[in-house]
């Protein structure tokens, strides 16, 4: 119940103003958290390899065609899948411990394909908040030497970024009241605080990914909201709840106390 009223209170903080379209749409996403946290775990673990696969289908789809057309809801799509597809494999590595060379050699191809994508789609820019968020992660895994590849690989896209003429900084995020501010950073760290507690009493797949996915959230709201970041989660609302929904409706899964 914590969980949820946190992950309302972020949502109310965002949206600010609801009208019919909003309404519609945050139910839909308390829907799609409410119906992930009744999934068995195998479930929810089993979508890394669909999801994985997805990316790469289309890197090879940009790859041939470059120059098509990408509608917006596509756009956030490629942001969606090139979060999980990564995010799920990322978790999976602490649990299968594998050689340092070939944690290094997947998670190096599964980034540059996420980062394809982005690249193509035009939304390159949020691979920053991701990457930030990402050497956290593996800074708290104790996966220090592959921190520096994801270091460079992230400089790599910054200028990627300058190529594309984008600017990084703009004028930050309008219409937000400070107090709208501080309730955005405060959920956003309580639920990040609330998973890592989590993860200390029991590190397991659907405790991880939570963790994991709140510092990123956590960390794209403090790029737009304290570094004025030009792009962002909070730029997008669907999107937004998609990201938030798959990790809330897993945290409480976890929180319930089901296998």
């Amino acid at each position: 119940m914590c969980i949820a009223i946190l992950s309302l209170i972020l949502v109310y903080s965002f949206f600010r103003e609801f009208t019919l379209a909003r309404v519609l749409i945050i139910l839909a996403g308390a829907a799609a958290g409410f119906g992930i946290s009744r999934l068995p775990q195998r479930a929810i673990e089993g979508m890394k390899y669909p999801l994985i696969i997805i990316t790469f289908i289309i890197t090879v789809l940009f790859f041939f065609y470059p120059h098509v057309v990408i509608p917006e809801i596509a756009r956030m799509a490629v942001v969606f899948v090139s979060f999980y597809g990564l995010a799920f494999y990322l978790i999976d590595i602490e649990n299968k411990k594998q050689d340092f060379f070939k944690e290094l050699t997947a998670l190096s191809i599964l980034f540059f394909s996420s980062g394809f994508n982005l690249y193509v789609s035009g939304s390159l820019i949020y691979l920053i908040s991701y990457a930030l968020a990402l050497i956290c992660f593996l800074f708290i895994l104790g996966r220090y030497r592959i921190i520096a590849f994801i270091a460079a690989y992230t400089l790599i896209a910054c200028f990627m970024i300058y190529r594309q003429k984008t600017a990084i900084l703009g004028s930050g995020l309008t219409g937000l009241s400070d107090i709208n501010k501080y309730m955005l950073l405060g959920t956003s760290f309580a639920l990040l605080a609330i998973s890592f507690a989590t993860i200390v009493k029991k590190n397991t797949f659907s405790s991880m990914l939570p963790f994991f996915g709140f510092l990123y959230v956590a960390v794209d709201i403090f790029l737009v909201i304290g570094m004025k970041f030009s792009a962002g989660l909070l730029y997008q609302p669907i999107l937004f709840l998609a990201i938030i929904a798959p990790l809330a409706g897993t945290m409480m899964k976890t929180e319930g106390g089901r296998p």
